[in-house]
């Protein structure tokens, strides 16, 4: 028998549907079926599900900072958006991290596991290359990373992950400024010299995900 390429056609109640309609409920339903999941396990299951994981990870991490010797390498991505200005999205997303909205923060992204921004520091379970890594982010303003023409970004936010004994592992700076129609987004994340190349790439990817469901959902709110 000749393989050929597989055609499938959709209809329901006699109205054909394409295979993007299709696939547009399936991230839907993924979407609710994780909410369901994270919610039902919860911090202390989840940090407990995915030790095997960060403990991977924290090896890794930790390799990779030494053998750096405080070198660091750098991933840009940049977002621009119509129809939301930056105070409206700042508002927003500054408010879901004080309030520790757990819903909104893992909403983002499918591979965040765990956010609380309950205390001075915002613990995170998320997956960073192809390993959810548990870490810390301290939002400070004397991050140690410069961008190219900063001054067009009036608001700057700076921020440094470490392990839990204390080893730094990335480094971030966010920042945001109004359009004539919008707001431009630029994300800089460093991770150490050492890493290999899919740490700074997917989190390019990640950064560009999480801020576009972000942004949707300040749109919305």
């Amino acid at each position: 028998m000749t393989t050929t390429a597989l055609t499938v056609h959709t209809t329901l109640d006699g109205t054909p549907q394409p295979r993007e309609a299709v696939l547009t409920w399936e991230l839907d339903r993924a979407r609710a079926a994780l909410h369901l999941l994270k919610q039902r396990l919860g911090d202390d299951r989840m940090r407990e599900l995915l030790t095997p994981d960060t403990t991977a990870a924290d090896t890794a991490l930790t390799a990779w900072a030494h053998a750096s010797a405080g070198r660091w390498r750098t991933a840009v991505t940049e977002l621009t958006a119509t129809g939301i200005d930056a105070t409206r999205f700042l508002t927003w997303w500054q408010g879901r991290l004080q309030a520790g909205d757990r819903p909104a923060l893992l909403a983002a992204n499918p591979e965040h596991y765990l956010a609380d921004s309950t205390g001075d520091r915002v613990e995170i379970i998320e997956t960073i290359g192809t390993t959810p890594t548990h870490f810390f982010l301290h939002f400070h303003d004397d991050v140690p990373i410069t961008t190219p023409d900063a001054t067009t970004f009036p608001t700057r936010i700076g921020g440094t992950g470490t392990l839990a004994d204390g080893t730094e592992v990335l480094r971030v700076m966010h920042e945001f400024a109004d359009t004539p129609n919008g707001l431009h987004i630029r994300l800089t994340v460093q991770f150490p010299e050492a890493a290999p190349d899919l740490l700074p790439t997917g989190h390019q990817w990640h950064f560009a995900c999480e801020f576009t469901n972000w942004l949707q959902a300040a749109h919305t709110a």
